[in-house]
């Protein structure tokens, strides 16, 4: 009972300010360049006064510039996340494999980890070629439209995974992708069984993605390792017959890692 007490703390225990604060950094994180006092004001359902007062003080510690009527994020809001990109220890184990993986295959290849119901990018290697995928360390994406975010998916106990798709929100971002939880449930059934994912076109058109589980010491699905790339001329059915080994390789090669030390 403590423990649940512990972590589901009561309303007037939270700083409505800070709350209001990081939403303010998520908007500006979600891809919009810039915002005026009002839009914010709109957005975050507060007044303008309030408004005004979070921009001046991200502003005033350095995160947020001012020009005209428009504020926009600086570069040193990457302070906020690279410490902690920069401590974790699987990034740094595994981009040794990444960067054999990507010159191997010669495609970009990256690891993600589940962070609510998107998955995040924590380390990533691109190959020396004209076309490229952009994705960026610290991207994130819905799980559901990702490759490596429904093997973390696949990876959840069924609890965490009926809570994830009693409260996901799963749109059309293509016309293929799956946006049924009754479908989506099959489909993580199907990736559990398989041991790895591929998806084609579900979260742009046109770009395919296939990724496997990586597993802590207890056998915990932690991490996921893939590939993202254009799809071109390649037929689907020969991604896995392509790529599924060598992932699957240097999985391996990472959680020996992990194991070890």
């Amino acid at each position: 009972m403590a423990d649940t007490e512990a972590t589901a703390p009561k309303k007037d225990e939270l700083l409505d300010s800070l709350n209001k604060g990081l939403a303010l950094l998520r908007l500006f994180a979600s891809g919009v360049e810039s915002l005026t006092m009002q839009e914010v004001a709109e957005r975050l359902e507060v007044t303008r006064a309030a408004a005004r007062r979070l921009l001046l003080t991200l502003q005033h510690n350095g995160y947020l510039a001012q020009n005209g009527r428009q504020f926009s994020l600086t570069p040193r809001v990457m302070e906020l996340g690279y410490a902690w990109f920069a401590g974790m220890t699987l990034p740094r184990l595994a981009q040794p494999h990444l960067r054999a993986l990507a010159a191997r295959c010669g495609e970009t290849c990256s690891v993600g980890m589940l962070d609510d119901e998107s998955v995040v990018l924590v380390a990533r290697e691109e190959p020396r070629q004209m076309l490229r995928v952009d994705m960026a360390i610290g991207r994130r994406m819905p799980a559901y439209a990702h490759s490596l975010g429904r093997v973390l998916l696949a990876g959840l106990d069924d609890d965490a995974l009926h809570d994830y798709l009693a409260r996901a929100e799963l749109r059309k971002l293509t016309p293929f992708t799956v946006d049924s939880p009754q479908a989506l449930m099959r489909t993580l059934e199907q990736v559990r069984a398989d041991g790895y994912c591929v998806l084609v076109s579900e979260l742009m058109d046109g770009y395919a993605g296939i990724s496997v589980p990586l597993h802590d010491q207890t056998g915990k699905v932690v991490a996921g390792l893939g590939f993202s790339m254009v799809l071109g001329s390649r037929a689907p059915e020969s991604l896995a017959s392509r790529y599924l080994a060598p992932l699957r390789e240097a999985a391996g090669a990472i959680e020996e890692v992990l194991r070890a030390r």
